[in-house]
């Protein structure tokens, strides 16, 4: 048994609340594995994926060789292979090696972005990925004893997911796979590699956009036209204008400027890698318009802005700082409805 009866019941209870449609997995494995006898990966991954496939009526499992017409079709070299949706419209998630230790996290949020048929991605990110106009692979290397590599998954997972079969995302277990990690010179995980291209590696989690525009670059005619507009906008952000209706985009350099300028601020504190702030992202933006006049709305990436988040102390966003008259007089901590983050932004008035 790869589940414990409490792991089980939590994986249950996620496909319950969020699957809606069938999900396809085909493993492609082998026995005769020449000089490599991996039959204890084989067996662990028909095992893993057989009390999936048991816990939702919606996950359906097959096999096939990995020598066979389909494999050769679909790139399939290693044994276990694991590809997730082939009969979804073809996402082209797929895992070379066995899904263990961390990585069935990111195997298990892969099973349900397919069926929601939602990468969760940024609308930015989104409206980039439609963009690409070639076919390309991100390979993603990892370890099963890595915490951080199943983040790095995922988002390569929801590029090729939001892509719509343009992009194939594989994991690759590097441990298992070490002559294809020596390509690439794999020494620390996770690692990408897009389009078998040394000089596009990045090694460490990445932020969902500096991602993205990775992925344009290699992917798109159009990147370096869609970057340049988008610089561009960000520059028209950051300049602090009198009355802005939109959130201003507050940084180490223009923090005490945005602050003196402007009688009450607001400044949502934020990350890339942060669910809620991406849940209050589109509440701040709303209010922005509809407070024009009253309250000043600002942004501020923690992530690329260390000294201002050190500066006001800030342990957990989002987190929004309250200034009035030029004085820090407050915080609004956590992810809420727009009427009540209104009510307590009024509060400090």
């Amino acid at each position: 048994m790869v589940f414990d009866d409490k792991t089980k019941q939590q994986i249950v209870e996620k496909f319950d609340a969020e699957l809606k449609n069938d999900v396809y997995i085909k493993l492609f494995s082998t026995d005769l594995i020449s000089g490599n006898n991996n039959s204890e990966y084989i067996d662990f991954t028909k095992e893993f994926l057989k009390e999936l496939s048991e816990m939702s009526g919606k996950i359906h499992l097959d096999f096939d060789d990995m020598y066979g017409g389909e494999a050769k079709e679909r790139g399939v070299t290693v044994s276990p292979t694991v590809i997730i949706g082939y009969d979804n419209g073809w996402y082209p998630v797929q895992y070379f090696g066995a899904p263990a230790g961390y990585e069935a996290g990111s195997f298990i949020e892969a099973i349900s972005m397919i069926s929601r048929g939602d990468s969760a991605l940024d609308v930015s990110s989104r409206e980039k990925l439609k963009n690409i106009d070639r076919d390309m692979m991100i390979e993603t290397y990892v370890t099963p004893n890595c915490p951080h590599c199943p983040k790095a998954v995922v988002l390569s997972n929801q590029i090729a997911i939001e892509s719509g079969g343009k992009i194939v995302s594989r994991c690759i277990e590097a441990q298992e796979m070490m002559d294809r990690a020596r390509m690439f010179n794999v020494s620390s995980v996770p690692q990408q590699v897009i389009n078998e291209e040394k000089g596009s590696i990045t090694i460490g989690v990445q932020q969902e956009k500096t991602f993205v525009n990775q992925v344009l670059n290699y992917g798109s005619d159009s990147a370096k036209e869609i970057l340049e507009k988008e610089e561009k906008e960000k520059k028209l952000m950051e300049v602090l204008s009198d009355d802005p209706d939109y959130p201003v985009i507050v940084s180490d350099g223009n923090m005490d400027e945005a602050i003196a300028k402007y009688p009450f601020l607001v400044v949502d504190c934020w990350a890339e890698w942060c669910g809620p702030c991406k849940m209050i992202g589109p509440v701040i933006a709303k209010l922005a318009s509809s407070q024009k006049g009253n309250i000043v709305f600002g942004k501020l990436d923690v992530d690329s802005n260390p000294n201002t988040s050190g500066k006001f102390n800030i342990r957990s966003i989002p987190n929004l700082l309250v200034f009035k008259d030029g004085n820090k007089v407050g915080d609004v901590v956590g992810a809420m409805p727009e009427a009540m983050l209104l009510e307590k932004i009024n509060a400090f008035k």
